[in-house]
């Protein structure tokens, strides 16, 4: 509901200004009255009405001034002025300080409620226009912060980058990662949540700044900071922003906190404690907040190869779309104080090795790939630089590998066809043909189902049945006899398959 606030020196006029048109219904509550205009002042700085219709003489501070007075304020409320005189040097003064409406006396009940109508839907848009530009404020703040929590970046480019976020060399800083509730990286919607807790939780703990970010598929957390007269950013004010944000996230959380640090240059040094902290939830579960300890760090050494194993099993399985989000967790897991780039450089080589085996093991040409990845190269000296090549090394693989697989898998269906056909009579199972062909047998009972629109149960009666049709008209053996020449042991089961698929009896089908 929208506020409103009338102000006229005349009581009569005040009073039918309250009751001349249906508040409520066009959105409006009546915040406040005022029969001067010092007191009117006094009101919007109080209450912060979004309308204020004003007469334009009154004693003390005259309508014209009192919105003049107003001006440069903030919030900026709207201004509607009622007349007793059609004078065009107040109507013109009053365009002049941007008022919405000039009405005169006596009011006429239509204009006002048109009026009124009016400025509410220019409320209505504004709001909508200012929340945009707000979620969009925060989605960007929050895109770069993520970078810099995980990419170590030149001198120049770091300076450039903290100027936008309030960071100074001696601001006190924490990472916290919170696990267990999904937030869709690159949604608007998502970061303005997050901005809206952040703010939330600095109402309530003074003194600290929070800012939300968001990581790859299935991470986002806050960086806490404190300026050099604020206060420390101990494990109390931790579980105390906890609590402010507890609430609003339904799953069961979990937060890890890295050590306190100062300035922007210590951004990926606590990223990587809130991850490595994190590590040691796979060992106890039964907590909510898990801190950093100079332990974890043997414990994060273990990462990169199951980040690894991770990613090369995304690419192997075409998954293109989550590759952006993957490789950006790769990265910022092994990209720490204790990693070297040539270190990271070895890492991301041992992806593509171990993808050059799995090519050269479906047939393709693994000199075509290496001379890709491995011939004439330059050496790249910024992380960033290296974690896009390697996103567009390994984009080109998963592609490569998501048609093979389309082929392969036409392959092992016609090959699946084919043995049914050949061992229909025979009592078969989808892991029996799985075993031929080398493939798993679920994912090739998926992919049966995708290609045939049936399961592999269904195709496998329906070609018995049709060869029993065959049988049936073709030569003079009984049902009994044909029931067995196709595989069934039981004639009454051969007879329902038959009546499901044909809609009527093997009996029925032969004389007829």
């Amino acid at each position: 509901m929208l506020k409103v606030l009338l102000a006229d020196d005349e009581p009569l006029m005040l009073e039918g200004l309250c009751f001349l048109v249906d508040w409520t219904e066009l959105g409006f509550e009546i915040c406040g009255t005022a029969m001067d205009g010092d007191d009117a002042l006094q009101l919007i700085q109080s209450l912060n009405p979004d309308l204020v219709i004003t007469d334009v003489r009154m004693p003390v501070i005259d309508g014209l001034e009192l919105i003049k007075q107003v001006q440069g304020g903030a919030p900026q409320p709207k201004f509607i002025i009622i007349s007793g005189y059609a004078d065009f040097q107040y109507a013109k003064t009053a365009i002049q300080y941007g008022v919405c409406n000039y009405l005169t006396k006596p009011l006429d009940e239509g204009e006002l409620e048109s009026a009124v109508k009016n400025i509410a839907s220019e409320i209505q848009s504004e709001r909508k226009s200012d929340a945009y530009r707000r979620a969009e404020t925060a989605y960007v703040k929050t895109e770069l912060l993520s970078q810099l929590l995980t990419r170590e970046h030149a001198p120049q480019e770091l300076e450039q980058a903290v100027r936008q976020l309030p960071i100074g060399d001696d601001s006190r800083i924490r990472c916290m990662l919170v696990y267990g509730a999904a937030l869709e990286h690159g949604n608007v919607r998502g970061c303005q949540l997050l901005d809206r807790l952040s703010r939330l939780a600095e109402q309530q703990i003074e003194h600290i700044t929070v800012l939300p970010f968001v990581i790859g598929q299935d991470k986002h957390g806050y960086v806490l900071i404190s300026g050099p007269d604020g206060p420390e950013l101990t494990p109390l004010l931790v579980t105390l922003f906890i609590r402010c944000i507890r609430n609003d996230y339904q799953e069961n959380v979990t937060f890890s906190v890295s050590d306190e640090h100062k300035g922007p240059y210590s951004l990926n040094t606590v990223f990587q404690e809130a991850v490595a902290a994190g590590v040691s939830r796979l060992d106890n579960r039964h907590q909510e907040v898990y801190y950093y300890e100079e332990e974890n760090l043997e414990q994060q050494l273990l990462l990169p190869s199951a980040f690894m194993k991770s990613l090369t099993k995304a690419v192997v399985e075409g998954r293109v779309d989550e590759l952006p989000g993957r490789v950006r967790e790769f990265f910022a897991v092994i990209s720490g104080d204790h990693a070297s780039k040539p270190w990271i450089s070895a890492y991301a080589a041992n992806i593509k090795v171990e993808l050059l085996h799995e090519i050269g093991r479906r047939g393709g040409s693994t000199a075509d790939w290496e001379r890709k990845w491995f011939t004439g190269s330059p050496a790249l000296t910024m992380q960033s630089d290296l974690e896009k090549q390697t996103l567009t090394e390994l984009r080109e693989a998963a592609e490569w590998f998501a048609e093979d697989d389309g082929v392969q898998t036409d392959q092992n269906i016609s090959k699946a066809i084919e043995f049914i056909r050949d061992h229909y009579p025979e009592k078969l199972k989808l892991h029996d043909i799985a075993e031929v062909l080398h493939v798993n047998a679920a994912y090739l009972g998926q992919r049966f189902k995708k290609k045939l629109g049936i399961s592999f149960n269904e195709y496998y009666h329906a070609v018995r049945i049709e060869e029993a049709m065959k049988l049936l008209r073709r030569t003079d053996l009984n049902i009994c006899e044909i029931a067995a020449r196709v595989g069934y042991a039981d004639t009454d089961q051969f007879t329902a398959k038959f009546k499901a698929i044909n809609g009527i009896s093997p009996s029925v089908y032969k004389k007829g």
